[in-house]
């Protein structure tokens, strides 16, 4: 696969399953490289890497959810070729739901299962006052509270000059975006941290209006970014799922 967009960090093309991983708002590939020694031999890791961060730094990101998604869709094929898993965290979720959502309108291949985590449902209203537009000073701010940034890059002025465009570009989809409640056929996963207080009870357990399955939820210790915090945790769960797909 020769577009920018996909990240296959140990190409496998005897594969029997892809599980495609999308980043939080200002994420990037880097964030699930380490789980590529750590799945299932017969899954490829594939994952997405939007304009505005790593080998595309120099394109300009995308503002609405609306371009993600039509720039996935316009790989399609490669998408749905084998069967597959999408999974997101945070934006990434709301990004991989607003996807199978498409994919259902055009009677495609569906993915065999979504693993959705560290989110709100789509369909649920954000709490939060939006930062995507505030001053540079009064963001950067906002960012260290969040704590998902690397404190040495957010002290970085000449790389935050950088990053900024794309930081704010992705938190304008995630504090804009919200979607039309609709029950997917796909059954959905969801990963959630017992300390991260940016999610409601109720926001969480929407996700169940999205499918026609009955959820699951696991819990993981940490906050919002508990993806990073508990990988092993994560990565040990995620070959659960993926292991009920290959039918262990």
């Amino acid at each position: 696969m020769n577009s920018k967009l996909f990240v296959i960090p140990k190409p496998n093309p005897n594969a029997k399953l892809r599980l495609f991983c999308f980043p939080y708002a200002g994420g990037s590939p880097a964030i699930y490289m380490p789980w590529s020694s750590a799945l299932p031999p017969e899954v490829e890791l594939v994952l997405l890497q939007f304009p505005g961060r790593g080998a595309r730094m120099g394109e300009v990101a995308h503002v609405e959810m609306q371009h993600k998604v039509s720039e996935l869709l316009s790989h399609q094929a490669f998408l749905t070729e084998k069967p597959y898993v999408l999974m997101g965290h945070s934006l990434g979720s709301r990004v991989i739901f607003e996807v199978t959502k498409h994919l259902v309108e055009k009677n495609a291949p569906l993915p065999c299962h979504l693993i959705a985590s560290g989110s709100r449902a789509p369909h649920t209203c954000s709490v939060k006052e939006p930062i995507y537009d505030l001053p540079h000073d009064a963001f950067v701010e906002e960012l260290f509270k969040l704590n998902g940034t690397p404190k040495e890059l957010l002290q970085h002025r000449e790389l935050m000059e950088l990053l900024l465009p794309l930081l704010r570009a992705d938190f304008q989809i995630a504090e804009c975006y919200q979607a039309q409640a609709t029950r997917l056929p796909c059954p959905i996963t969801v990963f959630h941290g017992h300390d991260d207080i940016e999610i409601s009870t109720e926001q969480l357990h929407s996700w169940q209006d999205l499918s026609e399955h009955q959820i699951d939820i696991h819990y993981f210790n940490g906050g919002h970014f508990f993806i990073n915090q508990c990988r092993d945790d994560v990565v040990r769960t995620v070959n659960q799922v993926l292991g009920k797909i290959l039918q262990y």
